[in-house]
C-alpha cells in the first residue's frame, strides 16, 4: 500500500481541485462495479489471449475477437462509442469515444504479441529473426507458423512445432507433416489460457491481452460518462532489441501523428513482477501478482517515458481515494519497467502515466507468461476512474503556471 506522504498532503492543500476527485469516483462507482466484474474480465482477456497476434498481422487476427466480445456487450451499438478497424490507414484498431476531433486523454494497450520472421531452412529447423525483444535464452516453448494466403485473403497456421532457443538464438523446429516454411511467415509462441480460480493467477500470452481486455471493458462506460477518449491498440508495439527507443512503438507512432495533443496519456501494458503474494516475499519489496494494477514512474531506466512530478504526485494520492473503493494500485517502486507505447505517445506529450498490470515471464523468458485476473479487474476499474484526474490535471497545471508567473 503506497503511503501518503507530507508532500502529497501540501499538494492537494495547494491544488483544491484535486480534492474534487472522491466526488467524481464516487459517482462514476455504481456504473463501473456493475460492469466491470470478474465475468466479464475473464472472457475478455482468455478469448484475446487465445488467439496468435503477429506484429504487423495482429489486427487481423485479434480484431474479429474484439469485435464479437464488445458486440456480445452490445458495447458498439452506443454511437458515444466509435471502433475504427484501420483507423486513418495506420494498419491499427482504434476506439474513440464522445464526438469532438481533439481527445484530452488517450489511452493505449498494444493488440500485438511477439513474433518472429523466418530464414531459410538449415539442418530441419528454420533460423528466425526476432520481431520482438527476445528473451528466452535457453530452451523451448510451443509455436505456430502462420502465412498470409491470397486466396483467402486470410492467415492460415502452415506448421506447429517448437520454438527454440539456445544461448538466446531462436529457432524453429517444426512437427511432421508440414509445409515447407518462407519469407512472409510469422512464427508465434503459443499459451493456452489456463486460470487457477481461487486465486486469480492465469497463464496464458497476456502480454498484452491482459492490457487490451481492460482497456475494451473501460471503452462503453468512458463513453457512458461522456469522456472525450482516444483508446488505440496499435498493431505493432512489439520491435527487435535496440539502443533507441523508436525501435519499439511504431504502430502507436502512426496514431498519434493523427491526433491533436492531449492533456494525459495513460498506456496500460503488463509490467515485471516478482511473483505471487503467497510465495512469500514482502509485498512492500516487489510488485506482485494478485495485488492490484500497477503504476511506474518511468521505463526503460527514463529511455522511454517519465512522468511529471507533479502528474505523478497527484496520482499517487488518487490512488488512495481509490484504494477506498476497492480499487487496488501497486507502486513500482523504480525497480524496472518495460518501454511500450510510450515512446511513441513522449513525442507527443510528457504527460503520460505507466498504469498496467503485473506479470511473469511476458516475453516466454523462463516459462510460459503468468499474470492475475483480480489485477485486471482493478486495472479495467483505474481506467475508468483515471479519466476523472485529466480535467482536474489540466487545472492544477494552469494553476502551477500562474505560480510561476
Amino acid at each position: 500500500m503506497i503511503r501518503r506522504s507530507s508532500a502529497i498532503d501540501q499538494a492537494l492543500r495547494a491544488f483544491p481541485e484535486a480534492r474534487s476527485l472522491a466526488a467524481a469516483v464516487e459517482a462514476l462507482r455504481p456504473i463501473v462495479d456493475a460492469y466491470v466484474t470478474k465475468d466479464r474480465v475473464r472472457r475478455y482477456v482468455s478469448a484475446l489471449a487465445d488467439m496468435p497476434a503477429p506484429s504487423t498481422a495482429a489486427s487481423a487476427f485479434r480484431l474479429p475477437v474484439l469485435k464479437t466480445l464488445l458486440e456480445e456487450d452490445g458495447a458498439l451499438g452506443d454511437s458515444r462509442l466509435q471502433l475504427h478497424e484501420n483507423f486513418e490507414g495506420t494498419g491499427s484498431t482504434v476506439m474513440l469515444t464522445g464526438g469532438a476531433r481533439r481527445k484530452p486523454i488517450w489511452y493505449f494497450a498494444h493488440l500485438d504479441s511477439i513474433s518472429y520472421l523466418v530464414r531459410p531452412e538449415s539442418g530441419g529447423r528454420y533460423p528466425l529473426v526476432p520481431f520482438c525483444y527476445h528473451m528466452i535464452e535457453n530452451g523451448d516453448r510451443q509455436a505456430r507458423a502462420y502465412r498470409y494466403d491470397l486466396y483467402t485473403l486470410s492467415y492460415r497456421m502452415v506448421a506447429s512445432g517448437r520454438l527454440q532457443s539456445e544461448g538466446g538464438v531462436p529457432f524453429f523446429l517444426p512437427s511432421d507433416p508440414h509445409e515447407p516454411l518462407a519469407a512472409g511467415d510469422r512464427v508465434v509462441p503459443i499459451a493456452s489460457y489456463s486460470e487457477d480460480e481461487p486465486s486469480g493467477t492465469f497463464v496464458g500470452h497476456a502480454d498484452n491481452a491482459g492490457g487490451v481486455a481492460a482497456l475494451a471493458v473501460a471503452a462503453p462506460l468512458l463513453a457512458r460518462a461522456n469522456v472525450e477518449a482516444l483508446l488505440a491498440f496499435p498493431d505493432e508495439e512489439e520491435g527487435p532489441r535496440g539502443s533507441g527507443s523508436q525501435v519499439i512503438g511504431r504502430g502507436g507512432t502512426r496514431i498519434v501523428n493523427q491526433m491533436p495533443t492531449p492533456d494525459l496519456a495513460i498506456v496500460a501494458d503488463m509490467q515485471q513482477a516478482g511473483g505471487d503474494l503467497e510465495e512469500g516475499a514482502d509485498a512492500d519489496d516487489a510488485a506482485r501478482l494478485g495485488g492490484g494494477a500497477m503504476l511506474a514512474e518511468f521505463s526503460s531506466l527514463a529511455r522511454g517515458a517519465v512522468t511529471p512530478p507533479p502528474l505523478y504526485t497527484l496520482a499517487r494520492a488518487f490512488i488512495e481515494t481509490l484504494a477506498a473503493v476497492g480499487v487496488r494500485i501497486q507502486e513500482s517502486r523504480n525497480t524496472y519497467t518495460s518501454r511500450s507505447d510510450d515512446v511513441s505517445v513522449l513525442l507527443k506529450t510528457p504527460n503520460i502515466l505507466l498504469l498496467g498490470f503485473p506479470g511473469l515471464d511476458r516475453h516466454f523468458d523462463r516459462a510460459e507468461p503468468r499474470a492475475n485476473l483480480n489485477d485486471l479487474v482493478d486495472l479495467a476499474k483505474s481506467l475508468v476512474y483515471f479519466a476523472a484526474l485529466q480535467p482536474q490535471y489540466r487545472a492544477m497545471q494552469h494553476r502551477i503556471r500562474e505560480a510561476d508567473a
